[in-house]
């Protein structure tokens, strides 16, 4: 099994890459309309979707919403589903950074230099040269305020990342087969099951978490831990004011797809407590 992430700079061809090392491999390619799809079939509404994709949130969102965290939550719930099956190719959407923990991964960065890809845009799209480097200009930086919005991090950063690509200098059919041939072999194709199992249990957790901050509960009481312990099953520990709002919480975590069972160690305390 084959599981591999692929980020790329715009215009670099990164999608056009991915697809032919998805058809060597014969494993799935989750591009924006399939990883929408997934969401979709995991239970997640087509408005909640609005908020899946590589932009970080405006100035009002982030200050005055929710929306960034649930959509984070949904968008690793939604990385972590596709890593449970052990094998695909994900374009974008920050995979490599959610699986970055996940050993079975396959972490590829593809990149040239703004001049040879606004070159070829220019010609793709036939628009002049300064306007092809003001859009390159405008979708490197949107990609990067939204991994260092979500993760903290610089995207371009090479210790993220296993394999990085040059196609200035190597092209698109060595970068195929550079990546084909290391997906390929033995040390990135064994995943233990144990991984896997993992992998299940974060996606579920993310949808929980979603669920809860959609609802307010997370700012409510922040002292209750949400833990997955592996076939849909959740354990709740930790405080709340009462056995009304506990209530709420767990037909909240109930009504997340995938959920199986619902326990609890919740200790309940008066509502002055910690005043």
């Amino acid at each position: 099994m084959s599981l591999i992430t692929i980020t790329s700079s715009f215009g670099s061809g990164g999608e056009k890459i991915a697809k032919e090392v998805s058809e060597q491999l014969g494993i799935e390619l989750f591009d924006d309309h399939k990883v929408q799809e997934r969401a979709l079939s995991m239970g997640i509404s087509s408005k909640e979707l609005e908020g899946i994709d590589e932009k970080a949130p405006r100035l009002f969102d982030r200050l005055f919403t929710n929306k960034p965290a649930v959509y984070l939550d949904l968008l690793g719930s939604v990385i972590f589903d596709i890593a449970s099956e052990g094998e695909g190719l994900i374009v974008g959407h920050g995979a490599q950074v959610f699986l970055e923990d996940f050993n079975c991964a396959l972490h590829v960065l593809i990149h040239a230099p703004e001049e040879t890809r606004s070159k070829t845009l220019s010609e793709e799209q036939n628009i002049t040269a300064e306007a092809a480097m003001q859009l390159v200009h405008k979708m490197d930086k949107r990609l990067g305020d939204f991994v260092q919005y979500a993760f903290n991090r610089d995207w371009k950063d090479s210790s993220g990342y296993d394999l990085v690509i040059n196609l200035e200098k190597l092209g698109t059919d060595w970068a195929v087969k550079l990546i084909s041939d290391l997906a390929g072999s033995e040390e990135v194709k064994t995943c233990s099951i144990k991984a896997i199992e993992e992998m299940e249990s974060s996606s579920l957790k993310r949808k929980i978490d979603a669920a809860i901050i959609k609802n307010n509960h997370s700012t409510i009481y922040p002292d209750f831990v949400v833990e997955v312990t592996g076939g849909g099953k959740v354990h709740l520990s930790g405080l709340m004011f009462s056995n009304d709002e506990l209530e709420k919480v767990i037909r909240v975590i109930k009504n997340v797809p995938g959920v199986t069972e619902v326990t609890s160690e919740i200790v309940i305390v008066p509502s002055s407590y910690g005043a």
